[in-house]
């Protein structure tokens, strides 16, 4: 038996079974895992926490009523969480490199007669 790490085929192998869809999917739920849980903070911060800019009349200055950033940091936990699960879900359901797709559910790929 020949040692795979000696001849060199290990490191040339994932070259050789490069697929641009795993690298594009894994770019756009990175972006997401960034953009998606901060843009819920801020959202629900400003719309459904009542986090708005209002003046003070006696000093003239500009206060930034924060609203309830305890909500807004949940909403967001659960935004990434959602996020991280669509990830997994979608490479569970990718299967294997080398298997051509098949009408089969996860976990029933069986052996055809």
């Amino acid at each position: 038996m020949v040692n795979p790490v000696s001849t060199g085929k290990m490191a040339a192998g994932p070259v050789e079974n490069m697929q641009p869809a795993v690298l594009y999917k894994l770019i756009i739920f990175a972006v997401a895992m960034a953009v998606v849980p901060i843009g819920t903070y801020y959202v629900v911060l400003s719309y459904f926490t009542k986090g708005i800019v209002r003046t003070n009349k006696d000093a003239n200055t500009a206060l930034f009523d924060t609203g309830n950033t305890i909500a807004s940091a949940i909403a967001a936990i659960v935004t990434a969480n959602l996020v991280l699960i669509a990830y997994i879900v979608v490479a569970w359901l990718e299967g294997p490199p080398g298997l051509p797709p098949s009408g089969k559910g996860v976990g029933e790929i069986k052996k055809d007669k």
